[in-house]
């Protein structure tokens, strides 16, 4: 199942759309990553491209990847736990699930 994404912020820079966020799990965990579909959020970031880079980090020690799609619904995070190894394909364990403070940062070009 996909990531829910929540704006908290979006920052027009000079040259990027720097969008701030949540990211709330539910449901399974893919082998590879789970996806992230900015389309859900798209009218407002004003994006119509996927993001150049993806920041995401919660509380549990677990580390998020971004591994690039070539549209906005299908880019990845893929959860690595905290010895190095991704996390096992199935329902999200507790301590994910349960993490409220997922935040990420997006970098999008801004298209002028």
């Amino acid at each position: 199942m996909a990531l829910a994404i929540t704006i908290t912020d979006v920052d027009t820079g000079t040259g990027n759309i720097y969008v701030f966020g949540t990211l709330t799990p539910s449901g399974s965990y893919s082998t590879g990553g789970d996806t992230l579909d900015f389309t859900t959020v798209a009218s407002q970031i004003g994006a119509s491209l996927p993001p150049l880079q993806l920041w995401a980090g919660g509380t549990t020690g677990d580390n998020f990847a971004w591994i690039p799609g070539n549209a906005l619904n299908n880019g990845k995070v893929k959860i690595s736990t905290a010895s190095a190894t991704e996390l096992a394909a199935g329902t999200y364990p507790t301590r994910i699930s349960g993490d409220t403070n997922i935040q990420f940062e997006a970098a999008f070009r801004k298209l002028i």
